[in-house]
Parts: structure tokens; sequence; C-alpha cells
């Protein structure tokens, strides 16, 4: 028969073992996963942690996936269960949308959604995808600081938004809140567009883009924070002060040379 003190020394051993087991690894939501920019930062992040994707089609690459819209409550409540970061790009990115039509639902209602649900399951840090378009109707401006806000269109009004909805989540719930204002990114090799020249003020690329959010998932604690995310660009036009501050972010690639176009 077993000893009688089996069982209290067998207790003692899983203790000591479960103080000397690796901790478990932190699950990072990203919504938005299928998607350009998700693609980026999700696969730039698999060796880092453990990923759930959401989108409303399947993401490549994601074993833990979440197919469903960002303004279905039901469906955000399901994908937040025992997350730890939560990186939102979900939404409607783009800068001729109508409001009512395209960025309503997505943008606002389904913002509120995934914060509320945030902060109802335990969820540590969210990351929002801010927009330069928050700013850039301040022509005027040499350079663009986090202080800058004047919408550029209803897109950008609804990441302006965003921004201070997760800062109320802050000040009221203690959400951990960034704000990222990510530049022009399109992760192509060699991309048509930037024969436009304003795009090399606001580029970003993708091993930057990739690197910028591992550091602002691992980033010490900052409470609520507002940055730009670009590569080495002309004129510093978007002023990575803060980013280096809170995130030790140091861009790395500069903007390619625009490809001849015959």
């Amino acid at each position: 028969a077993p000893s009688s003190r089996s069982a209290p020394a067998s207790r003692w051993v899983d203790k000591i073992s479960a103080m000397h087991a690796s901790p478990s690894p932190q699950l990072v939501l990203v919504t938005g996963a299928a998607g350009n920019v998700g693609q980026t930062i999700f696969h730039g992040l698999k060796a880092h942690c453990a990923l759930r994707a959401f989108d409303l089609k399947p993401t490549p690459g994601a074993d833990d996936t979440h197919v469903g819209d960002i303004a279905d409550r039901a469906a955000v409540d399901r994908a937040v269960v025992g997350v730890d970061t939560i990186i939102h790009l979900g939404g409607c990115p783009r800068m001729e949308a109508d409001f009512m039509r395209d960025l309503m639902k997505p943008n606002i209602e389904g913002l509120w959604h995934i914060l509320d649900a945030a902060r109802l399951a335990g969820v540590k840090r969210f990351i929002f995808a801010s927009s330069t378009n928050v700013a850039f109707g301040a022509t005027e401006l040499p350079r663009l600081t986090t202080d800058t806000v004047h919408v550029f269109n209803p897109y950008g009004a609804t990441k302006a938004f965003g921004e201070n909805l997760g800062r109320w989540f802050h000040d009221t719930y203690g959400l951990e809140f960034l704000a990222v204002r990510i530049g022009y990114f399109s992760g192509l090799s060699v991309d048509p567009a930037l024969c436009e020249a304003w795009l090399h003020r606001i580029w970003l690329g993708p091993k930057d883009c990739a690197n910028f959010f591992r550091l602002a998932v691992a980033a010490p604690h900052f409470g609520y924070g507002i940055v730009y995310a670009c590569s080495r660009c002309p004129e510093n036009y978007l002023d990575l002060t803060t980013a280096k501050a809170l995130l030790g972010y140091e861009p790395e690639e500069t903007v390619p040379d625009a490809p001849d176009v015959p």
C-alpha cells in the first residue's frame, strides 16, 4: 500500500515543478490578420508568441483562426477568450470610404465591441492600428508629431475616434492602449505607387513593420501612447521620437527608388 506521505509529497513535487516550468507563452490576437499588413505582422510574430487570428476569411498560416465580422459581438467575445494582447488591424482601411456605408460598422461599432470585450476578458494590452490620416489635414506643417490631430477624410476621423476611445478605456478601466499611426505600407518589393513623391515621406517597409509590432507587444508598461510607424524616410516628416522612447524602435529600411514607368 502507498505511504500516507505520498500524496502530500506528490503535491510538493508538483509545486516545485511548476516553479521551474517555462511560463505560458503570451497569447496575441491579431484582427485583420488575413490582410496585407496583417500577414506581415502575423508571420513576423510567429517565432515570438502564441497567436490567434481573426478576420472575415481564414488566415493563411494560422493554426488558431477565428472567422467572423468585427461588428458581430458574439464572434468578438469568442475570439478574445484567454488573450493577453490584441493587435487590432480589423476594419475598413480605404481613404475614400463612405462613412455610413463603409466605415460605421467596422471602424466604429466594431472597435467598441472589441475594446469592451477586451476589458471584460482581462486583456492587458491593446495595440490599435491608427493612421497618418488622423493628421494629414495639417498640410501647412513640415513635420507631423503625435500631438497633431487634423483629420484628412472620414476614414481618418474614425481613427481619431479610436485614439480617443482608447484613451477613455485606459483612464476608466486601466486597459493599456497604444495607437500606431501607420504610414504607407504596400509590402511590395517593386511598388509603382512610389512614383508619387509624397509617399516617400511616410513609407513603412515590411521588415520594419514586423519589427515595430513585435516591439509593441514586448515593450515594458507604457499606459497610453500614440506613435508613428514608418521607415527611414526623407525629411523625418513623421516624428518617431515617441516610438523610440516607448518601444525602442529604430527603423532599418530606407525607401526604395521609384520603379521606371514606361
